[in-house]
């Protein structure tokens, strides 16, 4: 089926995001079942396809693709995850820690694996072992607030409030308002006999579960939410995206770069795709097909600062300067908190001896949102350029005392104290 298109007795037949969904869905399964047409022989490509599969609904299909996949090369650890879920989705909730723990042997390293694992160990009832997973899930991925969440079901589970509450109160510290978490608190501090932390925590989780049903009233007449349609995009991205790299793995250019296009498109985050499709064709030296790929992409997302600055640093590559700098300019109006706007723009005036006193303010706001060594060092450069020497020995005694082990700052430094 071609990217894009839809049925036309389906189109009738459901709400047009509804559509949309299921055509996005069918365009990944498609992608992916091209990749393995093309390369019979690659595991991946399997796993690819079963995780399609797996997104449309097609479990049966998916767990073939994924053993396919398995016994091509038993290391493609996503495999074992999707195949624990569809297993948790039948019930099977001792198949799912089976394939689980076969993931595992292939390495510890899987925080998804053992969030998976937890789950199940959770569901069966065993709340020792999935404390054990979810603790080795925390220690891989200890900036996840969910995985922090889950080790505070399973401790509350296993009789251990106070060790819940450590672990839900590390769930808000990273997602603020994570409801289910609130409720969580409150559960263990009433067992932990704590009256008024309790009552606080029940208030604060009545407070955001009324907000949270709001929410999903005001979006009910939002059909793009209802189906679903936003992560969708995501979802086939991710799809799309690794295609891509499949084919550009087998050096087939031609095909990959417009599934990055197409990711990047459905994606407008996506920094990886992007970056993807732009080394691409720097390797080919099609410089202009890639400011062509990125011109098209800002046409149709002319809000995404993330276009400007890959067209910037294009046109920069080209030597247009001017339409260099005003996209990051345009960059910045669209993203005025985003360091890469102010720190491209100054890196171009300064390296064009063009424009020094806004390569200084933006190298000053560069330093205001990122106040790191490389970004002093950035100002005073620029402080020199407009001949104001004391700025530029501030700038630097900023940087040094960052990065004192740096010999070049230190330089920089000792030659503008010396300089006459």
């Amino acid at each position: 089926m071609p990217p894009g298109s839809v049925q036309a007795g389906r189109a009738a037949e459901v709400p047009e995001p509804l559509a949309q969904a299921e055509n996005l869905k069918l365009e990944a399964v498609s992608a992916a079942t091209a990749v393995v047409a093309e390369y019979p022989e690659t595991a991946i490509s399997y796993a690819l396809l079963g995780s399609a599969h797996f997104n449309v609904g097609r479990s049966r299909e998916a767990a073939q693709d994924l053993q396919r996949c398995l016994e091509l090369d038993p290391r493609q650890v996503e495999a074992y995850e999707i195949l624990a879920r569809i297993a948790c989705e039948k019930g099977e909730l001792e198949e799912a820690v089976r394939r689980c723990e076969e993931g595992l042997k292939q390495g510890p390293g899987f925080p998804e694996l053992l969030r998976r694992l937890g789950r199940a160990r959770l569901d069966l009832g065993d709340s020792a072992e999935a404390v054990r997973a979810f603790e080795q899930a925390v220690r891989l991925a200890p900036q996840d607030s969910e995985t922090h969440y889950l080790l505070g079901q399973a401790c509350l589970q296993a009789g251990h409030p106070d060790r819940a509450r450590h672990s839900f109160e590390r769930a808000i510290a990273l997602t603020p308002e994570h409801t289910q978490a609130y409720f969580g608190l409150f559960t263990a501090c009433s067992r932990l006999r704590l009256t008024e932390e309790a009552g606080r925590y029940r208030q604060r989780f009545l407070e955001l579960e009324a907000a949270d049903r709001r929410t999903l009233t005001d979006r009910t007449t939002q059909e793009d939410t209802l189906s679903g349609l936003p992560m969708v995009r995501q979802t086939v991205a991710r799809t799309l995206f690794g295609a891509g790299q499949i084919h550009q793995f087998h050096q087939r250019p031609e095909k990959a770069a417009p599934l990055f296009l197409r990711a990047a498109f459905l994606a407008p985050d996506n920094a990886a795709a992007r970056t993807a499709l732009e080394a691409l064709y720097l390797k080919q030296q099609q410089p202009e097909a890639a400011l062509e790929a990125f011109e098209k992409l800002a046409a149709d997302q002319p809000e995404n600062a993330l276009n400007h600055l890959f067209l910037g640093r294009l046109h920069n590559r080209l030597g247009r300067f001017s339409d260099a700098a005003q996209a990051y300019r345009k960059l910045q109006e669209l993203a005025p908190d985003r360091p890469e706007g102010y720190q491209t723009l100054a890196e171009l005036y300064l390296r064009t001896d063009r424009e020094p006193v806004a390569a200084r303010a933006a190298a000053q706001k560069l330093v205001e949102l990122q106040p790191t060594a490389p970004n002093y060092y950035l100002l005073g450069f620029a402080c020199v350029k407009n001949n104001d020497r004391s700025g530029a020995i501030a700038a630097m005694e900023q940087a040094v005392a960052l990065s004192p082990d740096n010999p070049g700052f230190r330089e920089f430094l000792q030659r503008l104290k010396s300089a006459p």
